[in-house]
C-alpha cells in the first residue's frame, strides 16, 4: 500500500480535504482504523498530540479519537457514529479546530524558547519537546549553571517581544547539507539525500514536521513558569 500523503506537511493551516479510503482494520470493541489515500490529521510525534474530528460521506459518519503514524501510512482510531466506511469510497477530512489551533500555538511557543534563548546568547543543543496542554516544556543540553534568577524573567520578556514582532511563519523543503546553511541544530537522525521541512520564523530556522502558527502574533502571550537544571540537561517550562 502506498505511504500515506501528508497534506499538513505543505498546507499546515488545511483543516478539510477530501481523500480516499484504501483500508479499514476492525480493531474489536466497536474500534476501527481508518488508512486514507491522503490526511489532513496530524498524527501524534514530534511534541505535538495527534488531532481529533470527523470523516465521513453520505453513508457514514466517523469519529477520529486517535490518530497514529506507522509504516508510511497514517491510523485514524475511532468509532463510527453512523453506517460504515468500504474500501474505494471517497471521504471527506474535518479536523477539530480549537484542538488544533491549541496544540499549534504550543508547538510554536516550543520553538519560541529556542529563539528566545538564542537572542539572549544561549546557543544550547535541543533535545526534547513536549507540547501538550498538561505542562508544556522543551530540554537542552548544556553544561552551564543557569540558576541566574533573572534568565527566567529576561527569557519571558524576550520571547513576548518577539511575539509583538509579527513574525511570519514560511516552511521549505531541503535535504540535510543544506539545513545546516540556516540552522543553528540539525537532528542527527535526519537521513542524508532525502528532503525534509524546515520551519522559518523569519530568519531563524528549524527542522520540524509539526503544525505552527502562520504568525508569531497568534501565541498572544507566553509565560516562562520555571527552568530546570539536572546533570547536563535544561528543562524549561512554558504556558500559554
Amino acid at each position: 500500500m502506498p505511504n500515506t500523503k501528508l497534506i499538513y506537511m505543505e498546507q499546515m493551516h488545511l483543516l478539510e480535504c477530501k481523500a480516499t479510503v484504501e483500508e479499514i482494520k476492525d480493531l474489536g470493541e466497536d474500534k476501527f482504523s481508518a488508512i486514507l489515500d491522503q490526511t489532513v490529521f496530524y498524527p501524534q510525534g514530534g511534541g505535538q498530540p495527534f488531532d481529533n474530528g470527523i470523516i465521513k460521506n453520505e453513508n457514514a459518519i466517523f469519529n477520529v479519537n486517535e490518530v497514529r503514524f506507522m509504516d508510511g501510512q497514517v491510523h485514524h482510531i475511532g468509532k463510527y457514529e453512523k453506517g460504515a466506511f468500504k474500501v474505494g469510497d471517497t471521504v471527506s477530512n474535518f479536523v477539530e479546530k480549537e484542538r488544533r489551533q491549541l496544540n499549534t500555538r504550543l508547538h510554536s511557543a516550543g520553538h519560541l524558547v529556542d529563539m528566545g534563548l538564542k537572542e539572549l546568547g544561549k546557543l544550547w543543543k535541543p533535545a526534547k519537546g513536549y507540547h501538550f496542554p498538561n505542562g508544556p516544556y522543551v530540554e537542552y543540553l548544556a553544561e552551564e549553571n543557569v540558576f541566574d534568577e533573572n534568565l527566567k524573567t529576561e527569557l519571558e520578556k524576550k520571547c513576548n517581544e518577539i511575539i509583538n514582532r509579527n513574525i511570519e511563519t514560511n516552511i521549505k523543503f531541503m535535504d540535510k547539507s543544506e539545513m545546516k546553511k540556516f540552522c543553528h541544530f540539525v537532528p542527527d537522525f535526519l537521513p542524508e539525500g532525502k528532503p525534509a521541512r524546515v520551519v522559518f520564523y523569519g530568519d531563524f530556522a528549524i527542522p520540524c514536521g509539526g503544525t505552527h502558527c502562520k504568525n508569531l502574533n497568534e501565541i498572544l502571550k507566553m509565560s516562562i513558569r520555571k527552568i530546570k537544571k539536572e546533570k547536563d540537561m535544561i528543562k524549561i517550562s512554558y504556558e500559554l
